[in-house]
Protein backbone atom coordinates (compact mmCIF):
# COMPACT_ATOMS: atom_id res chain seq x y z
CA UNK A 1 0.00 0.00 0.00
CA UNK A 2 2.89 2.38 0.73
CA UNK A 3 3.78 2.70 -2.97
CA UNK A 4 0.17 3.53 -3.88
CA UNK A 5 -0.05 5.98 -1.01
CA UNK A 6 3.14 7.73 -2.15
CA UNK A 7 1.84 7.83 -5.72
CA UNK A 8 -1.43 9.35 -4.50
CA UNK A 9 0.38 12.02 -2.50
CA UNK A 10 2.43 12.89 -5.58
CA UNK A 11 -0.69 13.11 -7.70
CA UNK A 12 0.25 10.01 -9.70
CA UNK A 13 -2.62 7.88 -8.41
CA UNK A 14 -6.24 8.98 -8.28
CA UNK A 15 -8.20 9.05 -5.04
CA UNK A 16 -10.67 6.53 -6.45
CA UNK A 17 -8.32 4.75 -8.87
CA UNK A 18 -8.55 0.97 -8.75
CA UNK A 19 -6.01 -1.82 -9.16
CA UNK A 20 -6.66 -4.67 -11.59
CA UNK A 21 -8.52 -6.43 -8.73
CA UNK A 22 -10.68 -3.34 -8.28
CA UNK A 23 -9.18 -2.31 -4.93
CA UNK A 24 -8.83 1.37 -4.06
CA UNK A 25 -6.69 3.13 -1.48
CA UNK A 26 -9.65 2.88 0.85
CA UNK A 27 -9.66 -0.91 0.45
CA UNK A 28 -5.98 -1.10 1.37
CA UNK A 29 -6.40 1.26 4.32
CA UNK A 30 -9.05 -1.11 5.71
CA UNK A 31 -7.11 -4.29 4.92
CA UNK A 32 -3.95 -3.02 6.60
CA UNK A 33 -5.95 -1.56 9.50
CA UNK A 34 -5.11 2.14 9.24
CA UNK A 35 -8.18 3.90 10.71
CA UNK A 36 -6.48 7.30 10.51
CA UNK A 37 -5.95 6.93 6.77
CA UNK A 38 -9.55 5.72 6.33
CA UNK A 39 -10.74 8.90 8.01
CA UNK A 40 -8.40 11.04 5.88
CA UNK A 41 -9.62 9.45 2.64
CA UNK A 42 -13.26 9.84 3.62
CA UNK A 43 -12.69 13.51 4.43
CA UNK A 44 -11.45 13.88 0.86
CA UNK A 45 -14.72 12.28 -0.32
CA UNK A 46 -13.27 8.96 -1.44
CA UNK A 47 -15.96 6.80 -3.03
CA UNK A 48 -17.06 3.51 -1.44
CA UNK A 49 -16.46 1.37 -4.54
CA UNK A 50 -16.71 -2.43 -4.86
CA UNK A 51 -13.74 -4.46 -6.05
CA UNK A 52 -14.00 -7.22 -8.65
CA UNK A 53 -15.69 -9.55 -6.15
CA UNK A 54 -18.26 -6.97 -5.08
CA UNK A 55 -16.55 -6.18 -1.77
CA UNK A 56 -16.59 -2.54 -0.68
CA UNK A 57 -14.27 -1.10 1.99
CA UNK A 58 -17.27 -0.86 4.32
CA UNK A 59 -17.98 -4.58 3.85
CA UNK A 60 -14.33 -5.48 4.44
CA UNK A 61 -14.42 -3.42 7.63
CA UNK A 62 -17.04 -5.81 8.99
CA UNK A 63 -15.53 -9.03 7.62
CA UNK A 64 -12.08 -8.21 9.02
CA UNK A 65 -13.51 -6.84 12.30
CA UNK A 66 -11.85 -3.44 11.91
CA UNK A 67 -12.66 -0.35 13.94
CA UNK A 68 -12.68 2.75 11.75
CA UNK A 69 -15.08 5.53 10.59
CA UNK A 70 -16.72 3.11 8.14
CA UNK A 71 -18.08 1.17 11.14
CA UNK A 72 -19.96 3.53 13.45
CA UNK A 73 -20.39 2.26 16.99
CA UNK A 74 -23.89 2.30 18.40
CA UNK A 75 -25.40 1.42 21.73
CA UNK A 76 -27.62 -1.63 21.38
CA UNK A 77 -29.55 -3.87 23.71
CA UNK A 78 -30.72 -7.46 23.60
CA UNK A 79 -33.89 -8.77 25.20
CA UNK A 80 -33.47 -11.30 28.01
CA UNK A 81 -36.00 -13.15 30.16
CA UNK A 82 -35.37 -13.06 33.90
CA UNK A 83 -36.79 -16.16 35.54
CA UNK A 84 -36.89 -14.51 38.97
CA UNK A 85 -39.59 -12.05 37.94
CA UNK A 86 -40.80 -13.85 34.79
CA UNK A 87 -40.44 -10.70 32.71
CA UNK A 88 -38.53 -9.63 29.60
CA UNK A 89 -35.88 -6.92 30.09
CA UNK A 90 -33.52 -5.10 27.70
CA UNK A 91 -29.83 -5.59 28.48
CA UNK A 92 -27.02 -3.56 26.88
CA UNK A 93 -24.96 -5.75 24.57
CA UNK A 94 -21.80 -4.79 26.43
CA UNK A 95 -23.22 -6.15 29.68
CA UNK A 96 -24.52 -9.24 27.86
CA UNK A 97 -21.01 -9.89 26.51
CA UNK A 98 -19.42 -9.50 29.94
CA UNK A 99 -21.88 -11.77 31.68
CA UNK A 100 -21.61 -14.59 29.13
CA UNK A 101 -17.93 -13.97 28.28
CA UNK A 102 -18.52 -13.80 24.54
CA UNK A 103 -18.01 -11.22 21.81
CA UNK A 104 -21.25 -10.32 20.06
CA UNK A 105 -21.12 -9.81 16.30
CA UNK A 106 -23.78 -9.63 13.60
CA UNK A 107 -21.14 -10.16 10.91
CA UNK A 108 -18.96 -13.05 9.83
CA UNK A 109 -15.32 -12.45 10.81
CA UNK A 110 -12.49 -13.76 8.64
CA UNK A 111 -8.92 -14.31 9.81
CA UNK A 112 -7.36 -12.66 6.74
CA UNK A 113 -8.02 -10.96 3.43
CA UNK A 114 -6.60 -14.08 1.76
CA UNK A 115 -9.43 -16.21 3.12
CA UNK A 116 -12.00 -13.61 2.05
CA UNK A 117 -10.63 -13.63 -1.49
CA UNK A 118 -10.62 -17.44 -1.59
CA UNK A 119 -14.28 -17.50 -0.58
CA UNK A 120 -15.17 -14.66 -2.96
CA UNK A 121 -13.54 -16.45 -5.90
CA UNK A 122 -15.49 -19.62 -5.19
CA UNK A 123 -18.72 -17.62 -4.91
CA UNK A 124 -18.04 -15.89 -8.24
CA UNK A 125 -17.50 -19.26 -9.96
CA UNK A 126 -20.72 -20.66 -8.48
CA UNK A 127 -22.69 -17.64 -9.68
CA UNK A 128 -21.74 -18.48 -13.26
CA UNK A 129 -24.20 -21.39 -13.06
CA UNK A 130 -27.66 -20.27 -14.09
CA UNK A 131 -29.63 -22.44 -11.64
CA UNK A 132 -27.55 -21.29 -8.64
CA UNK A 133 -27.70 -17.67 -9.77
CA UNK A 134 -31.50 -17.87 -10.02
CA UNK A 135 -31.84 -19.48 -6.59
CA UNK A 136 -29.60 -16.84 -5.08
CA UNK A 137 -31.61 -14.09 -6.78
CA UNK A 138 -34.90 -15.30 -5.33
CA UNK A 139 -33.44 -15.74 -1.84
CA UNK A 140 -32.10 -12.18 -1.96
CA UNK A 141 -35.46 -10.90 -3.19
CA UNK A 142 -37.08 -12.40 -0.10
CA UNK A 143 -34.54 -11.47 2.57
CA UNK A 144 -31.97 -8.92 1.36
CA UNK A 145 -33.80 -5.90 2.82
CA UNK A 146 -33.48 -7.37 6.34
CA UNK A 147 -29.95 -8.79 6.12
CA UNK A 148 -27.45 -6.86 8.22
CA UNK A 149 -30.16 -5.05 10.18
CA UNK A 150 -30.74 -5.58 13.92
CA UNK A 151 -33.58 -8.01 14.67
CA UNK A 152 -33.58 -7.75 18.47
CA UNK A 153 -37.31 -7.00 18.49
CA UNK A 154 -38.09 -10.54 17.28
CA UNK A 155 -36.57 -12.63 20.06
CA UNK A 156 -35.33 -12.85 23.62
CA UNK A 157 -32.75 -15.07 25.33
CA UNK A 158 -33.91 -17.23 28.24
CA UNK A 159 -32.18 -19.69 30.56
CA UNK A 160 -33.92 -23.08 30.32
CA UNK A 161 -31.98 -25.53 32.51
CA UNK A 162 -28.47 -26.85 33.13
CA UNK A 163 -28.82 -29.47 30.40
CA UNK A 164 -30.06 -27.24 27.59
CA UNK A 165 -28.57 -23.96 28.81
CA UNK A 166 -30.02 -20.90 27.07
CA UNK A 167 -32.64 -20.80 24.34
CA UNK A 168 -34.10 -18.26 21.91
CA UNK A 169 -37.79 -17.41 22.15
CA UNK A 170 -40.15 -15.35 20.00
CA UNK A 171 -40.78 -11.89 21.50
CA UNK A 172 -43.78 -11.40 19.21
CA UNK A 173 -45.82 -13.46 16.74
CA UNK A 174 -43.58 -14.22 13.75
CA UNK A 175 -45.11 -14.97 10.31
CA UNK A 176 -43.75 -17.74 8.10
CA UNK A 177 -40.80 -16.87 5.84
CA UNK A 178 -39.62 -14.10 8.18
CA UNK A 179 -35.88 -13.42 8.13
CA UNK A 180 -34.58 -14.10 11.64
CA UNK A 181 -30.84 -13.58 11.36
CA UNK A 182 -27.50 -14.86 10.15
CA UNK A 183 -25.36 -17.49 11.84
CA UNK A 184 -22.21 -15.52 12.59
CA UNK A 185 -18.82 -16.25 14.11
CA UNK A 186 -15.21 -16.79 13.12
CA UNK A 187 -14.57 -18.34 9.71
CA UNK A 188 -11.87 -20.98 10.25
CA UNK A 189 -10.50 -24.10 8.60
CA UNK A 190 -12.63 -27.16 9.31
CA UNK A 191 -11.00 -29.55 11.79
CA UNK A 192 -13.33 -32.37 12.80
CA UNK A 193 -11.02 -33.62 15.53
CA UNK A 194 -10.60 -30.26 17.25
CA UNK A 195 -14.24 -29.30 16.75
CA UNK A 196 -15.56 -32.59 18.07
CA UNK A 197 -16.78 -31.14 21.35
CA UNK A 198 -17.47 -27.62 20.13
CA UNK A 199 -21.26 -27.21 20.15
CA UNK A 200 -21.08 -23.85 18.36
CA UNK A 201 -19.56 -24.90 15.04
CA UNK A 202 -21.81 -24.46 12.01
CA UNK A 203 -21.01 -25.73 8.53
CA UNK A 204 -19.98 -22.93 6.16
CA UNK A 205 -21.64 -24.34 3.04
CA UNK A 206 -21.36 -22.78 -0.39
CA UNK A 207 -24.38 -23.35 -2.63
CA UNK A 208 -25.32 -26.43 -0.61
CA UNK A 209 -21.82 -27.94 -0.72
CA UNK A 210 -19.46 -28.27 2.24
CA UNK A 211 -16.27 -26.21 2.12
CA UNK A 212 -12.93 -26.37 3.89
CA UNK A 213 -14.23 -23.78 6.36
CA UNK A 214 -16.72 -23.66 9.22
CA UNK A 215 -18.28 -20.90 11.35
CA UNK A 216 -17.10 -21.06 14.96
CA UNK A 217 -19.39 -19.15 17.34
CA UNK A 218 -18.02 -20.57 20.59
CA UNK A 219 -16.49 -17.27 21.72
CA UNK A 220 -17.71 -14.86 19.02
CA UNK A 221 -21.19 -14.87 17.52
CA UNK A 222 -24.73 -13.54 17.87
CA UNK A 223 -28.04 -14.81 19.26
CA UNK A 224 -28.17 -17.70 16.76
CA UNK A 225 -25.51 -19.54 18.78
CA UNK A 226 -28.19 -20.05 21.45
CA UNK A 227 -30.66 -21.80 19.13
CA UNK A 228 -31.46 -25.30 20.35
CA UNK A 229 -32.05 -28.44 18.32
CA UNK A 230 -35.44 -29.86 17.38
CA UNK A 231 -36.43 -32.72 15.08
CA UNK A 232 -39.36 -30.53 13.96
CA UNK A 233 -37.76 -27.06 13.91
CA UNK A 234 -39.54 -23.82 13.14
CA UNK A 235 -36.42 -22.30 11.54
CA UNK A 236 -34.72 -23.23 8.28
CA UNK A 237 -31.21 -22.30 7.15
CA UNK A 238 -30.25 -21.28 3.63
CA UNK A 239 -27.03 -20.18 1.96
CA UNK A 240 -27.10 -16.88 0.11
CA UNK A 241 -24.37 -14.92 -1.64
CA UNK A 242 -24.53 -11.21 -0.89
CA UNK A 243 -21.83 -8.68 -1.83
CA UNK A 244 -19.69 -11.53 -3.14
CA UNK A 245 -19.63 -13.59 0.09
CA UNK A 246 -21.68 -16.58 1.26
CA UNK A 247 -23.89 -16.06 4.31
CA UNK A 248 -25.89 -18.69 6.21
CA UNK A 249 -29.25 -17.17 7.06
CA UNK A 250 -32.18 -18.43 9.11
CA UNK A 251 -35.87 -17.79 8.47
CA UNK A 252 -39.13 -19.06 9.95
CA UNK A 253 -40.60 -22.02 8.07
CA UNK A 254 -44.04 -21.57 9.66
CA UNK A 255 -45.91 -19.21 11.95
CA UNK A 256 -44.19 -18.93 15.35
CA UNK A 257 -46.46 -17.79 18.21
CA UNK A 258 -45.20 -15.33 20.80
CA UNK A 259 -43.30 -17.09 23.60
CA UNK A 260 -42.49 -20.20 21.53
CA UNK A 261 -38.92 -21.39 21.45
CA UNK A 262 -37.16 -20.93 18.12
CA UNK A 263 -35.33 -24.08 17.07
CA UNK A 264 -33.22 -25.52 14.29
CA UNK A 265 -32.43 -29.08 13.22
CA UNK A 266 -28.67 -29.61 13.37
CA UNK A 267 -28.99 -32.98 11.62
CA UNK A 268 -27.85 -36.51 12.53
CA UNK A 269 -24.20 -35.97 11.52
CA UNK A 270 -23.82 -33.16 14.03
CA UNK A 271 -24.79 -35.48 16.89
CA UNK A 272 -22.51 -38.37 15.96
CA UNK A 273 -19.68 -36.78 17.98
CA UNK A 274 -21.82 -35.04 20.60
CA UNK A 275 -24.31 -36.08 23.23
CA UNK A 276 -27.85 -36.34 21.86
CA UNK A 277 -30.03 -33.30 22.55
CA UNK A 278 -33.12 -33.33 24.71
CA UNK A 279 -36.29 -33.53 22.62
CA UNK A 280 -38.20 -30.27 22.28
Amino acid sequence: MSSLLDAWKKGEWGLDAQTKEGNTLLHFAVIEDHPGLVEQLLQKNAKILPNQWGLTPAHLTQLLNRLNPLRPQEERSILIYRNRDEKIHPMPLKEFEERLEITYTDSLIFDSIKTIHQVAKKCARKMQKKELRQMNHWTLCLHKSHMGLPREDLYYIRWINRYLGYGVFAAKPIPANTYIGEYTGIIKRRNNRKNRFNDYVFSYDLCGKATRWCIDAKHTGNFTRFLNHSDTPNLTSRWVIKDGITHIILFSNRFIPQGAQMTYCYGPWYWRSRSAPAPL
